[in-house]
């Protein structure tokens, strides 16, 4: 039942980028930490601890260039924030985000277009031994105040809160996602097919091989144990990923190199610290920094209540970063 009234509410939903927060955390191969789910569906029924029936997350990131500093409202070039609420079981997450973002149209004035969005997303997924399926449904709404003026914090607050909004036209989408992990530890391989149905600009649905090829991310991955030999929680966790995502086309073509180690401290204790290395538009055996960012990331915390502080840089340069600061509760 929630599966058709998500079906059909969101047939006419607008589309927002929600990974634009790019994690060296995160990866399609990965599973065993509630976090896993979202870059794969399939990791939700093989969580090494079950989580309670909520969690709740909030972030804010933002992009600076040297072209924006001394500039009116410098602090605030494109910022975004979002908030995320999931309800958890064995089999079945559902998962609502809200976001705001601040797309600066001027650097020399303080012109936004402030974008509200809305998504929903709902997984499904089973797990037999070594091997875990998922789906994934999902979609949203987005809303737009344009060229709006932002010369200080009332203006922050006001014209993304109480200023009138329209609809963003031609930003539909909604997307039918599968994916699979095979876990063999240390060894594990994920795919991750993102719209093996999506909604094409006419406002139909649609299936093709085009699609599916941009959208289908390949991650190999390798893990050390949670625990020791005798039973003892392993205080230093090592972990690593090689993603592909985009078969076909060198624009839509996507790498990832990622490694974190996990510092275990108790069984509901750890900091995790993160790097990884991302070029969009790849093409094969060809690396070039100036299409990729360097991202490095800590989360830590105890008993549900987690931090995050991660920073992106762009890789040729390092002229051009984007912060992040997040919190995450788990009951």
């Amino acid at each position: 039942m929630i599966a058709a009234m998500l079906v059909s509410s969101l047939l006419y939903a607008a589309a927002v980028n929600y990974s634009a927060l790019e994690s060296p955390l995160s990866s399609a191969a990965y599973s065993g930490r509630f976090y896993d789910i979202f870059s794969n569906p399939a990791a939700l029924p093989v969580m090494e601890t079950q989580p309670g029936v909520i969690a709740i997350r909030t972030n804010m990131t933002d992009t600076f260039s040297p072209q924006g500093h001394g500039h009116p409202m410098s602090a605030v070039q494109d910022q975004r924030w979002t908030v995320d609420a999931t309800f958890i079981s064995k089999y079945v997450s559902l998962t609502a985000y809200y976001g705001i973002e601040y797309d600066r149209q001027s650097v020399d004035n303080p012109i936004y277009d402030i974008y509200s969005s809305l998504k929903i997303e709902l997984n499904a997924a089973y797990a037999v031994p070594y091997f875990s399926f998922g789906v994934r449904i999902s979609g949203g709404n987005q809303m737009v105040r344009r060229n709006r003026d932002v010369a200080n914090f009332w203006d922050y607050v006001s014209n993304a809160w109480f200023s009138p909004f329209e609809r963003d036209a031609g930003s539909e989408f909604f997307d039918l996602g599968v994916g699979a992990i095979l876990d063999v530890s240390p060894f594990s391989l994920g795919v991750y097919i993102g719209k093996l149905l999506t909604l094409s600009d006419d406002g139909q649905l649609y299936f093709g091989g085009d699609v599916i090829a941009e959208s289908t991310t390949i991650s190999a991955a390798l893990e050390g144990p949670r625990y020791t030999r005798g039973g003892d929680l392993m205080l230093v966790r090592p972990r690593a990923s090689f993603s592909l995502t985009g078969l076909v086309d060198a624009s839509t073509r996507s790498i990832e190199f990622a490694c974190d180690l996990t510092f275990q401290f108790l069984p509901d204790a750890d900091l995790t610290v993160g790097v990884s290395y991302l070029e969009k538009k790849h093409e094969w055996v060809q690396f070039n920094p100036s299409n990729a960012t360097v991202n490095f990331m800590i989360r830590g915390g105890a008993r549900g209540f987690y931090g995050i502080l991660g920073v992106s840089f762009v890789a040729n340069d390092f002229s051009v970063f984007s912060p992040v600061i997040g919190f995450s509760w788990i009951s």
